[in-house]
This record gives C-alpha cells, structure tokens and sequence, in this order.
C-alpha cells in the first residue's frame, strides 16, 4: 500500500486542530487505497487522534516539535539550521523504503523550507505539498535588518529556485496570487486549496429576532495586530442596542484593557473548542478590523464566520476579498477602518436581518465546498497531475 507522509512540525499541542483534521479527512477521500501517516507532537497527536476515531485507513506517530538547540533564536541562521536538520532527519527516517503517493509539511518557516527545498527531492520524487500559515504574513510585515539574518529570512528563502514537484499551499482565495506579486518566480510552485471547514462543526442557523439586541463577536485570539484595540474603540462608541463578545483568548495587551463594555471579555486561557463553537452560535454577526497582513494568510476567524452562517463586518484584504469575489457579498467589505466603524455603528438588528438571507445562502455555499468530501476530487487531481 501506498503512504501519503504527513508532517506538522510547529504546530504546539492545541493548534491548527481544525485544519489538521480536515486536511486528513480530505486526504482520505482523496486517496482511498493510501494509508496516511500523521506525524505530530505527542500532545498534539493524543488531542487529535480521538477526532478521526471513525476515518480508517490513518496512522497517528508522534515526532519532536521544531526546537532551536542552544537556547537561540529560530531566526539565529545556524540555530535555525541546525532544527530544521533535525526535522529533515526525522522525516527521512520515517518514510524509510515506502513508495509515497505523496509528503506533506503543514506549516513551514524559513529553516524547513530551505531544508526541504535543498534535500527532500533526493529522498523522494513524489509530489510535496508545504502548507502556508502564518509565516509569510509575518515576513511581509517585518524583516530583520541584521545582514547576517536577512540572506537566512523567510521571502530569501523564497525566492530560492524549487523542485517542479514541490508546492507551497495558500489557504485563501487571493493569497496566491498576492504571494506571486511579493516573489514573481513562485508563480509555478503556488497552488490554492481553499481552508477545509469540518461538518462536524457546523453551526444550526440561529434566526435572531427582531427588537434583539445585535449581537457582534470578535473572534480568535484578541491581539491588537488582529485589529482588537479597533473592535473595542468601536464597542466604546456604540449604543445600546448593540451587544458585544470577545471569544476566544486575550492576548496580554488586551487582557489590560477595561472590557467592561463587552458582553464577553476575551479569555485569560485557551477556550475548548466545543465551548468555542458554542459562544459562536449565540451571536448575530463578526466584526474583523483585519490588517492587510491578511493577504498572505487565511484567517481562521473568519472560516470561523462560515462555520457558524454569520455576516462578516471586516476591513478589506485579498484573502477576504477573494472569497467575496468567488461566493458573493457574505457581510459588508470596508475599505477604512473609518468606513467598517461607521458601518458598525448605524448597524442595526432590523438593517442586518434585511440583507441576512443573501449573506448566510452564500455563507452556507462556501461551508458546503469547503467539506473535505468536497473539496477531495480538485485536491486528487493536482497531484496526481505533478505525477505527469
């Protein structure tokens, strides 16, 4: 039997579980006679393997984390090499003599791409697929000015010529084409697959009810580079037939703040994600002063807006303004934050619930072509075409 090779690497014990599980999910569907291998930290596995209880045809290892020896930064060129050899090594190891339908690495930083991009295709000629998460957003927003980094950074690494078989993975509409403008020579080497939504976690439509409060949520980790401080300067000015929730966890900076205006302050630890989906249910609409750091990273706030049907008031990007393009208008698109604060603040129950059905029709569309099941068949097909 075949063996697709899965690999996450970064991923700490309570992150990405959404996406890990609908990647493997797909994978499944995708590839039916291939067994798949995930490899994760121990605490990581032991947290998702329970979820894919019902999927056979999945092999759970545990792997060490990305570790930078020495106490140095993994920004640190030889520190960074020197993990990113580990990681190599381990993954050598792993595969040993199987034939691969394919490998994948969910999430990449600098370090593995470049090791990978330098040794893996003498380990092996199937398809890679690199998962991009938040690395290259982070590098397009800032960038060391130390000579002796800079060469080692992320974009540099980039930039290096890649195998034809190797594919770095946006998770959003708009992210690659935004990722082909920062570093032209990528264009062969980027492909899109739209963020997995589990069905599992699909929220029943809550109809709110006319005279209600409205009830606007911010969603995931409340940082102020994800535009929190903006969401509460907008709470402060509303009126009082507007409610508003903070769910997820705070970030320190936030959890400084006076959120006496909050209905639900962000959490001072992580928030189950059963407890997580259920304050999603209990809200009317999501509120998203994202950065345009949003153009090269999916937002999984805003896949969490599709989980649970509810309009997006949101700051525009290319990866949200992709998805409007795609699926049609799913809330109101902000060119300022001006513009989203004065949307937000002439809102009003009745005002949302008249443009609310075309928003959650198309809200529901994009949830159903994003299942695993559905999304299996283009996924099959793209590497079966690097195969070619």
């Amino acid at each position: 039997m075949q063996m697709i090779a899965v690999f996450d690497f970064l991923s700490h014990e309570f992150m990405h579980h959404p996406f890990n599980e609908g990647y493997v999910r797909m994978l499944r569907h995708a590839f039916p006679d291939a067994e798949v291998v995930f490899h994760a930290q121990d605490g990581h596995v032991k947290r998702l393997k329970p979820n894919l209880a019902d999927v056979e045809g999945i092999t759970f290892r545990s792997c060490s984390p990305f570790t930078v020896p020495f106490g140095l930064s993994r920004h640190n060129p030889l520190g960074g090499y020197l993990a990113a050899r580990r990681c190599l090594g381990e993954m050598v190891r792993a595969v040993g003599d199987r034939s691969l339908t394919m490998t994948a690495v969910l999430g990449v930083d600098a370090n593995l791409l470049s090791a990978l991009r330098r040794t893996w295709p003498r380990t092996s000629s199937a398809p890679l697929h690199m998962i991009l998460h938040n690395h290259l957003a982070a590098a397009a927003r800032w960038r060391t000015r130390n000579p002796l980094y800079r060469p080692f950074d992320f974009l540099s690494a980039l930039a290096m010529p890649m195998a034809p078989r190797h594919r770095l993975i946006a998770l959003e509409l708009g992210i690659k084409e935004a990722t082909v403008e920062l570093v032209p020579t990528l264009a062969p080497n980027v492909e899109t697959l739209e963020h997995p939504i589990l069905t599992s976690e699909w929220v029943t439509e809550r109809e709110p009810v006319p005279g209600e409060r409205l009830k606007i949520g911010f969603l995931g980790h409340a940082s102020n580079s994800k535009g929190f401080d903006r969401f509460m300067e907008i709470a402060r000015k509303s009126g009082p037939d507007k409610e508003f929730h903070a769910i997820g966890l705070g970030s320190p900076e936030a959890l400084a703040m006076d959120l006496r205006v909050l209905a639900r302050p962000p959490a001072a630890s992580s928030v189950p994600r059963t407890e997580y989906v259920e304050a999603l249910t209990g809200i009317d609409a999501v509120c998203l002063p994202l950065s345009q750091g949003y153009d090269y990273v999916a937002s999984g706030s805003v896949i969490d807006a599709i989980v649970g049907l509810k309009p997006l008031f949101c700051l525009r990007n290319r990866s949200v303004e992709g998805i409007f393009k795609k699926y049609g208008s799913i809330g109101y698109l902000a060119d300022t934050i001006e513009d989203l604060e004065a949307f937000v603040l002439k809102a009003s129950m009745e005002t949302v619930l008249q443009q609310r059905p075309m928003w959650v029709a198309n809200l529901a569309k994009i949830r159903a072509a994003r299942s695993p099941e559905a999304l299996a068949p283009a996924y099959a097909a793209s590497v079966q075409a690097l195969m070619r």
